[in-house]
């Protein structure tokens, strides 16, 4: 968990009370307090939050292991939205591992950067993107190390030598040598460069331990600047860096730890009421706390191990520290992989004796604590990898849902299905929006309820589903719904549900086309409105998506070599791709004989028995030229065969 200087405020109790979601993306009561939750599109490494687009409004951003970036933009009530992905283009071929936010050229906005290594080459890298006016500019990679692979595993942008300027902090190892030396990194910035960029001085690495896992930038001394505290997992030591003022580390105290836990997580504050700032450390193996009371000038005296997690919680993740019970003590706050997150009150003792526990979804990775919808309380916010959502807990007072669609790619001139989404933390009985597209691209035919929707409300249907699809071409289209359900049952709080399937026909366009499609006001009302369990009407905030129409490629299944023709070559092609013999093909969609949407040694097997057994032909589309029942599956470039 990385510590940002801001004001600590009051987070509303309730939060931490017990939390039952349900089992499934269907219905059922209304539970205490619900997550509103936030897809990404990617498997979360990292995930921050900032103001991307310098709207004053707070932005989800998130990072997966390839460098692509997902940006959520707040609605102002802490929902969010409109998301955009950014491609990092090539290069990235390692792992990432850390996402960081701040002001590297000191020109009021947010900056982002990842860290990132390739497995076995030379470097490690931190990649930033520059915010020019709201948009991130293209990757600039800036190498760690030119004589060894030195891996980035924790991230942190921060002014370390008081020049207005955010440096860049990260603990990095060396992972290919014995042990796995770690060290502090620090390259300083040195503002911004004409053309565009940022020009920082060269690394600097303070040696120490081994696999380092956190690092956290805090004024542990009181001298004004930012001090740096490293956990390091394997080589089992907590260690403190004093900072000279101008960004210049020197180690100055180290605990090992010779019971093992192996160390993993840090968050700061004043744990004892002294006055004095001290650091709480989470463990990986054991998991537990350990408090590291500071002496204020940088050395550090280890208690006891507080058990915390028990079997099958999983792993604990990274922590998470606030007042949350406002008796002046920050708290800790301890999430689990299997999906537990368990809260550890201190009562001034830094003992952390009374315990809370809410079930979330799987995976969480860490807990911040943020004014998400500027209420003035605190918000819990997780990300969660395996589900590819972040979820913010605000409390129960704050009841709020939207309408969603995902980016999607459908194929030029043929049907296609369109989800409207829709999530609340409250569970949701009745709604109504509208949808805005452009006719001339997609032109709907229809809007039926969902899955969800039919099993939630049983055979019968919703009691209410009015549509008016439109005509002309600035109509939206229009949806009133109401499920009919008994009071506290509806779609589900704290996931996202299917509210509706929008069927188009898309045009057959020449060449890619993108084009938006997004909710709005429903029936000339003038917002977007969700019928809430126990609540009563609501407004909706409303994320548009772009879908991406694309140009299917005609071509013949199993006709891996382009030729026109199916014989023996064909399987031996597909099997010298596959084994890495051959360079990979531009259609596998053709390399893809049975037509199951992977290429696999089984396409071989399907040409080979289908010309010498009397097997079951290719799939379509053969023995002619066509495009696929489903063309997006896999990508095909144009074929010499298929003119």
């Amino acid at each position: 968990m990385k510590d940002n200087p801001r004001t600590v405020l009051k987070v509303q109790v309730l939060v931490l009370l017990l939390i039952h979601l349900p089992a499934s993306g269907s219905w059922g009561q209304v539970p205490t307090n619900s997550p509103i939750p936030t897809p990404t599109s990617i498997s979360i490494r990292d995930g921050e939050v900032g103001d991307i687009d310098g709207d004053g409004v707070l932005d989800l951003i998130a990072v997966n292991g390839q460098g692509w970036l997902s940006i959520s933009h707040g609605f102002g009530n802490g929902s969010h939205g409109n998301r955009i992905l950014i491609d990092p283009g090539p290069g990235v071929e390692g792992l990432v591992r850390s996402l960081a936010i701040g002001d590297l050229d000191a020109d009021g906005d947010s900056d982002v950067a990842f860290a990132w290594a390739t497995p076995s080459d030379p470097g490690g890298f931190i990649s930033i993107h520059i915010n020019e006016a709201g948009t991130l500019g293209p990757r600039l990679d800036i190498p760690l190390d030119l004589q060894v692979n030195r891996t980035p595993y924790d991230l942190v942008l921060a002014d370390v030598d008081g020049d207005g300027r955010d440096d860049i902090i990260c603990c990095t190892n060396i992972l290919d040598v014995t042990l796995q030396p770690a060290s502090l990194t620090v390259l300083r910035s040195l503002g911004s460069v004409s053309g565009g960029g940022v020009l920082f001085s060269a690394p600097e690495h303070t040696e120490f331990s081994s696999l380092a896992t956190d690092i956290l930038a805090h004024d542990m001394d009181g001298d004004g600047d930012l001090d740096v505290l490293m956990a390091c997992r394997d080589g089992n030591t907590f260690s403190a860096f004093r900072n000279d003022g101008g960004g210049g580390f020197t180690l100055a105290s180290s605990i090992f730890f010779p019971l093992l836990p192996h160390p993993y997580s840090l968050v700061g504050g004043d744990f004892t009421g002294d006055g004095i700032e001290d650091a709480v450390l989470g463990t990986w193996m054991t998991k537990s706390l350990i408090l590291l009371e500071g002496d204020g000038n940088l050395g550090y005296t280890a208690g006891l191990e507080i058990p915390v997690g028990v079997l099958g919680w999983g792993v604990m993740q990274r922590l998470g520290s606030a007042d949350l019970d406002a008796d002046g003590a920050p708290d800790i706050t301890a999430p689990f992989s299997g999906g537990v997150v368990a809260t550890r009150f201190n009562g001034g003792d830094a003992k952390f004796e009374n315990q809370a526990l809410f079930s979330s979804y799987q995976g969480p990775l860490q807990v911040q604590f943020i004014d998400l919808d500027a209420d003035g309380s605190l918000d819990l916010l997780m990300d969660h990898s395996d589900l590819e959502v972040f979820t913010a807990f605000l409390g129960s007072q704050n009841v709020n849902g939207y309408f969603h669609f995902e980016p999607q790619r459908v194929s030029a001139g043929l049907p296609a299905t369109i989800p409207l989404q829709v999530a609340s933390n409250r569970a949701i009985e009745g709604f109504e929006v509208g949808i805005e597209l452009d006719r001339s691209l997609m032109i709907p035919t229809s809007l039926d309820p969902s899955a969800e929707v039919m099993a939630a409300t049983g055979p019968a249907g919703p009691l209410v589903w009015i549509v008016d699809l439109g005509s002309a071409a600035g109509d939206a289209i229009q949806l009133v719904a109401n499920l009919g359900l008994p009071p506290g049952f509806g779609l589900g709080a704290g996931i996202m549900n299917d509210a509706a399937e929008l069927s188009v026909d898309v045009a057959m366009v020449p060449t890619w086309t993108e084009t938006s499609i997004a909710p709005v006001a429903g029936f000339g009302s003038p917002a977007a409105t969700l019928q809430l369990s126990g609540w009563g009407i609501v407004e909706a905030s409303l994320s548009q998506a772009l879908i991406s129409i694309e140009v299917p490629v005609p071509f013949i299944r199993a006709d891996a070599n382009d030729n026109g023709i199916i014989n023996i070559a064909d399987a031996v092609v597909v099997l010298r791709r596959l084994f890495g013999i051959d360079a990979p093909g531009t259609c596998l969609a053709a390399e893809d004989a049975d037509g199951d949407g992977v290429t696999d040694i089984g396409d071989a097997i399907r040409i080979v028995t289908y010309l010498f057994s009397g097997g079951i032909a290719p799939g379509a589309p053969f023995p002619g030229c066509d495009i696929a029942p489903d063309p997006l599956i896999l990508p095909c470039t144009a074929r010499l065969s298929c003119p």
